[in-house]
């Protein structure tokens, strides 16, 4: 994560999404709102250690200007699948 300070903040946002999703949920779809899609590669490491080689379902935009917290490299946007 040191290279990649995106991968900690996607690890984290990760985090709370799986718990979002309990037992047999998975995520479905994934919109991750970047300051810079250069930081992509960050994210793509975090879904990568959580979800091993499975397809990551997403859509990267990089938004003009900040995002909404401090030193907020991204934002996601999920659709959860919960049986």
């Amino acid at each position: 994560a040191l290279g990649h300070p995106a991968q900690a903040q996607a690890a984290a946002v990760l985090s709370h999404a799986e718990r979002l999703c309990g037992d047999g949920g998975r995520i479905v779809r994934a919109q991750w709102f970047m300051a810079s899609v250069h930081a992509f590669a960050g994210v793509h490491l975090a879904w990568s250690r959580r979800q091993g080689d499975a397809p990551h379902p997403f859509v990267c935009v990089q938004v003009p200007g900040e995002l909404g917290a401090p030193r907020a490299l991204l934002t996601a946007d999920f659709w959860i699948y919960a049986p």
